[in-house]
């Protein structure tokens, strides 16, 4: 199995004729994929937004310049649009429990490796890398 192939739709499954198990199944997953679904979207957005909480932090405690600072934020703004359309994309060809989680992950382990580079430049990649992670 390749690495995009982890991310392959699962097969469909076959038809429950038993609307009385359909409607227990209905009722037990109902809340359970709707909470997943918001506190991963969640998530998502904690992390999307916290560059704008540490731009003073980075200016006053790393030397960041107001250019700087600006080139990051617009990096991590336009590198997220476009990573929307190509995660919109693929998304809509995987299985979305491997996606999501896999995407949470990586933008955590990004987030971490930010805080842990110093250049400029390599906190740009981090920021890049976030973004289309969070895409």
């Amino acid at each position: 199995m390749s690495f995009l192939g982890f991310f392959k739709s699962a097969p469909p499954r076959p038809l429950i004729k038993d609307e009385a198990l359909v409607a227990r199944k209905y009722r037990y997953w109902r809340l359970r994929i709707f909470y997943s679904m918001y506190i991963g979207y969640a998530l998502y957005y904690f992390t999307r937004k916290s560059y704008p909480v540490v731009m003073a932090l980075l200016s006053t405690e790393l030397g960041f310049t107001e250019a700087q600072l600006g080139i990051v934020g617009s990096t991590l703004y336009l590198s997220y649009g476009v990573s929307k359309f190509f995660s919109g994309v693929m998304s809509d060809r995987s299985n979305p429990k491997y996606f999501m989680s896999f995407g949470l992950i990586l933008k955590g382990v990004v987030n971490i490796l930010f805080g842990m580079s110093s250049p400029v430049l390599k906190k740009l990649s981090a920021v890049k890398a976030a973004t289309v992670a969070s895409g």
